[in-house]
């Protein structure tokens, strides 16, 4: 993580925070979306169609600044769990304990329901010790796949982590 200008623990915990509210923020998104379109599909009398065009067309500004809004807050949530997706792929591949690593981060974040540390145990079969330390690894190098390369990639940036 210095080789790429970061203090040593400020991207772990940047990444901890931002995979704590990923399972809020992917739940948020779809509930949003779902009130965009029930919103489009009651400005056109029931007809979804319809609807996007007069908002598109003829709707006043308040209703366009306001739907334009709640669709920039619903692209930006979609981006942070594609960065998040991708940055996750990325571990998953890692050659060693990769695709230990991503189940880990996926129990205890990603899916819709967070394990217990006892459901994470069995399901993993690892003492709590052991657990410990590979999430505290699945954390560290997350964070290295997060802002070492999957961001650099999506700003146009080579990584800067020599070959």
């Amino acid at each position: 993580m210095k080789l790429l200008g970061y203090e040593e623990d400020s991207p772990y915990h940047k990444a901890k925070k931002l995979l704590k509210i990923y399972r809020d923020v992917a739940w948020s998104l779809s509930e949003r979306s779902e009130e965009l379109w029930d919103y489009a599909y009651e400005m056109g009398e029931h007809d979804l169609g319809a609807g996007l065009c007069y908002l598109a067309e003829f709707a006043p500004d308040v209703d366009i600044e306001e739907f334009e809004y709640r669709v920039c807050c619903v692209m930006e949530s979609k981006m942070l769990i594609e960065v998040v997706d991708r940055a996750l792929l990325r571990l998953r591949n890692y050659p060693n304990r990769g695709e230990l690593y991503h189940e880990i981060l996926s129990k205890q974040f990603i899916n819709r329901f967070k394990y217990t540390e006892t459901e994470m145990l069995e399901a993993l079969n690892m003492e709590r010790s052991v657990f410990y330390d590979r999430k505290k690894e699945a954390m560290h190098l997350f964070a290295v796949c997060l802002f070492g390369y999957t961001i650099p990639e999506l700003r146009g940036v080579s990584s800067q982590i020599p070959a």
